[in-house]
């Protein structure tokens, strides 16, 4: 391990100085454009809620008359006007509530082999155990990672409040 220097522990603190203060201005900044934003957005809130309402009742509506209608889209999957294409996707899935209880029922029936998946994995955190050279011989490789976080300085109210309230029981 090295040697720590003045040098270094000096310009350690002056560096999360300028982290701390960039974050905090940053915080700062952000705070005031979003009380600006949502002053601009004020001043349309009335019309954007019509409007939303509007755009949902129509699309409702387009919806129901779409699936009134299943003949338009047998050719063509959608239908096009000057004002817009509605398309209209078919697609199902499986809806399986008791896994564990169809597996054995397609088994039982002797259909397991063709419906049911097996599959193997590693068990990573026995192999954690066997040394690098045991890992190597598998062709498995042990990535060692390390990660440095750097955190702002706050004010915790919560701890000074607290602090304050012993000192004056005290």
């Amino acid at each position: 391990m090295k040697e720590t220097t003045p040098d270094d522990y000096k310009n350690l603190i002056d560096l999360l100085a300028v982290f701390s203060e960039g974050r905090q201005r940053l915080a700062a900044l952000e705070n005031e454009a979003q009380s600006e934003f949502t002053e601009i957005v004020d001043t349309h809130r009335s019309e954007y809620t019509e409007l939303q309402k509007k755009i949902g009742e129509a699309e409702t509506a387009i919806e129901v008359i779409a699936r009134r209608h299943p003949e338009w889209f047998t050719k063509a999957r959608h239908v096009k006007t000057l004002y817009g294409t509605v398309k209209v996707k078919r697609t199902s899935k499986l809806d399986v509530a008791n896994e564990e209880a169809s597996i054995l029922r397609l088994e039982h029936a002797g259909q397991g082999d063709k419906f049911v998946r097996t599959a193997k994995a590693l068990n990573l955190e026995a192999l954690e155990s066997l040394s690098d050279a045991e890992l190597k011989s598998y062709g498995i490789v042990r990535i060692n990672d390390e990660s440095v976080t750097v955190a702002e300085a706050k004010i915790d109210f919560g701890k000074a409040v607290k602090a304050a309230e012993k000192k004056e029981a005290a």
